[in-house]
């Protein structure tokens, strides 16, 4: 199956292809085609940080301001226009904030991701006999390099139709310390607001990328990577969402294996090199280059 090499492929592949990946493109997608789902991305997180990244950012959303809006449903149980509806409106306006920028979140990323043109450019020496593991949802390496999907694992799934389920989400762990309802006073506690903090607390568990889980589900191919000597890192700037994914490269492949790793900007470099330091790669076996140098 391998020649000693695995390549990690991460959206910077796809952009030094000429592929309009980043999230800024998507940002640019949502506000041409869903204007709803655009105003409650930047009413709800951090514009700035969204669009730079994505992922992580979806732990930050903005729960007060999702409960402050919410709460103009609250209605007091002794209202004279009191009606059973009134049970549920909150909740329900808490529900619709989270399905915006879950569901429909979703739904456009997929629909924005299919929609990517790949231009047929190829412009590195990959050997079809290495092995792939990708963390994009675009087809390149099959399309542009005729890898065979054999040899190459989409560690966040493929984007192949509408119904495709891809694996998108940030590193914040839900724990009972950052669960919402931990100092709730039960006793006292509007009925309708435990509803609604359950809510929030599920979109935190359900948009986390429970990288563990996925580890587990491919340990076939991890397992199979003992035999490689050769890492090559491109075009990922190994964020601290995939960082498990590279603990567990380095532990199974050969100890003495050398890490060839894609830098975009210089003041990246050095933050790469002490990631990579710290899941335990050696400082001389590590090699930064450009992609345009390979």
């Amino acid at each position: 199956m391998s020649n000693g090499r695995l390549y990690i492929i991460g959206n910077g592949f796809d952009i030094f292809h000429g592929v309009k990946s980043r999230y800024s493109d998507f940002k640019d997608y949502v506000e041409k085609n869903d204007n709803d789902l655009f105003e409650a991305l930047e009413e709800y997180f951090n514009s700035d940080e969204l669009w730079s990244d994505f992922e992580e950012t979806l732990a930050y959303i903005d729960t007060d301001k999702i409960v402050d809006d919410a709460s103009d449903f609250l209605v007091s149980y002794d209202a004279d226009d009191w009606s059973d509806a009134n049970h549920h409106d909150y909740q329900y306006e808490v529900q619709r904030a989270i399905d915006a920028v879950t569901v429909t979140l979703k739904e456009n990323f997929t629909k924005w991701i299919l929609s990517l043109d790949i231009p047929n450019a190829i412009k590195l020496n990959l050997p079809s006999s290495s092995v792939y593991l990708t963390f994009n949802y675009t087809d390149t390496l099959e399309r542009n390099y005729k890898i065979s999907p054999s040899n190459v694992v989409y560690i966040h799934n493929k984007a192949v139709d509408e119904t495709s389920t891809l694996i998108l989400g940030h590193s914040r762990q839900p724990t009972p310390d950052n669960n919402l309802d931990k100092e709730t006073d039960w006793e006292y506690q509007d009925v309708r607001v435990t509803e609604g903090n359950q809510i929030l607390d599920k979109y935190f568990e359900e948009t986390y990328k429970n990288t563990d889980t996925i580890i587990k589900e491919k340990q076939d191919f991890f397992r199979q990577l003992s035999t490689i000597e050769e890492v090559f890192v491109l075009g990922h700037s190994i964020s601290s969402v995939d960082i498990k994914y590279f603990h567990v490269v380095f532990n199974t492949v050969r100890k003495n294996s050398t890490w060839t790793v894609s830098y975009y900007s210089d003041d990246k470099k050095d933050k790469l090199k002490e990631t990579l330091i710290s899941i335990g790669v050696m400082a001389d076996k590590i090699n930064l280059v450009k992609l345009t140098d390979l």
